[in-house]
């Protein structure tokens, strides 16, 4: 369904409601939906840089499903490091930043921290600070292509994509899905003050939460990809 649609029909049940607020909710609804739903996976591409263990995420990144470098899997890291390779404050003249390694280890891994994915390699001794040594060093070599498999949203939506006519809520995401998130706006709205009314809220409500269900079940037996290049960060 377009996004145009959705709208007038939200601004059907909620008529003082403002055009930033009905796209805000959209936007909303549509994060809640594939959050939970897990319905749309989206690939996203970056290139590596030697010494450089920590790459943020996108804010529309909910849960990674697989990493590849250069097309080649690499497994998740199951516990943490003991030493890490970061600057946590920004500040130059506090950091804890190695460097980049002085040599190459294709036994790679990957987790995540604070809202960003680490890319590691795996060698004997590879970094020693106060006594200590750890086994894992930052990535060693620049340019190779880190693909996440992700459950994510899609792109927010914008005042001109509601006013274009013609951008679908939800795209990408399979089946008739989008009309759901006029329900979750609608919902949200009847528990506002200036237009309160439980019995619909939870009535809109609950159109929205079988519809997530729904979506769940059916993102068990579908996959749906679509690829991005991100030339900084994920």
């Amino acid at each position: 369904m377009k996004a145009q649609k959705i709208f007038d029909i939200i601004k059907q049940h909620h008529p003082t409601m403002g055009g930033t607020e009905i796209i805000d909710l959209m936007n909303e609804g549509t994060d809640n939906f594939c959050r939970r739903s897990e319905l749309f996976k989206q690939s996203f591409s970056q290139a590596s840089t030697a010494g450089t263990r920590y790459y943020t995420l996108d804010d529309k990144v909910f849960k990674i499903l697989s990493v590849t470098i250069d097309e080649v899997a690499i497994p998740r890291l199951s516990g943490g490091v003991n030493i890490d390779d970061d600057e946590l404050t920004g500040d130059p003249n506090n950091t804890y930043d190695l460097g980049a390694p002085s040599t190459i280890s294709n036994e790679r891994y990957w987790y995540e921290d604070l809202g960003r994915i680490a890319i590691v390699e795996k060698k004997t001794n590879a970094i020693s600070r106060d006594d200590v040594s750890s086994n894992y060093q930052s990535i060693s070599e620049t340019g190779l292509t880190i693909r996440l498999k992700t459950i994510s949203a899609p792109e927010p939506l914008t005042v001109s994509d509601v006013t274009a006519g013609n951008v679908k809520a939800l795209a990408g995401v399979p089946g008739s899905f989008s009309r759901y998130i006029g329900d979750y706006c609608i919902a949200e709205g009847y528990r506002k003050p200036a237009s309160m009314n439980p019995q619909q809220a939870d009535y809109f409500e609950g159109r929205f939460e079988k519809a997530v269900k729904d979506a769940r079940k059916f993102a068990r037996t579908s996959y749906v990809s679509s690829g991005r290049i991100t030339p900084v960060d994920f």
